[in-house]
């Protein structure tokens, strides 16, 4: 079965958006993934397109090790254009960081994605 396409995206925006540190690759699969008016929100900032969300995946990934990428831990959930998903952040075999996000799709796109991170253990 045909996953929906808001569970395609949102894991898609995890593998290829959150865990890319090139620039250039990680704004090319935006295209695919993300509205050109997509907003993020995270607990304490929003942004929206795709340049403002790729300067927060840069600033996020350059404090982080080496082969730092996130991980779907899923299941990733959809129906109705809302998907969500857990996931963790891991660099050399240890977890640093974990959370779940939502994402709301428009025309096959995410036009809005939510980031919740579990405290840290």
């Amino acid at each position: 079965m045909t996953q929906p396409i808001e569970v395609q995206q949102l894991e898609a925006s995890i593998r290829r958006v959150w865990s890319e540190p090139d620039d250039q690759r990680r704004l090319e699969a935006m295209r695919e993934i993300y509205h050109e008016n997509a907003q993020i929100f995270e607990p304490t900032r929003s942004v929206a397109g795709h340049e403002a969300i790729s300067a927060v995946v840069r600033d996020v990934l350059k404090d982080l090790p080496p082969g730092f990428v996130f991980n779907i831990t899923g299941p990733t959930l959809g129906h109705h254009g809302v998907a969500i998903t857990r996931w963790e952040g891991v660099a050399d075999g240890k977890v640093i960081v974990s959370g779940s996000d939502a994402a709301r799709i428009a025309d096959g796109l995410i036009i809005e994605h939510y980031f919740y991170f579990n405290p840290p253990q």
